[in-house]
């Protein structure tokens, strides 16, 4: 069985407790801005690393199309979006601690 940081119960507590931050993360428009920051870091960061392939898209350039790894471009951007979550929900548990 997997225990995760605060789960020392069952596993159907941990997944209430998980479905309860995500619920946290939609009222606090969380994933909204996780979303905006994985755009632009995501978009730097496939410009650096595909930068042909990125621009091919932008013009339209079919042969620089090809070369774009789509795998490596999807997760270019879902990683600072997972970052970005996990961090924020981390600041949020650690302030609700402090306060009670």
């Amino acid at each position: 069985m997997v225990k995760w940081r605060g789960c020392k119960d069952a596993v159907g507590s941990c997944f209430a407790k998980l479905l309860d931050l995500h619920r946290t993360a939609i009222r606090l428009g969380i994933y909204r801005r996780s979303g905006k920051i994985a755009f632009v870091v995501g978009t730097l960061l496939n410009l650096i690393n595909q930068p042909q392939a990125v621009l091919g898209l932008l013009f339209l350039d079919y042969p620089a199309m090809q070369g774009l790894d789509v795998i490596r471009a999807l997760l270019t951007y879902s990683v600072p979006f997972l970052v970005a979550t996990y961090g924020a929900l981390t600041a949020l548990t650690l302030h609700q601690r402090t306060d009670s």
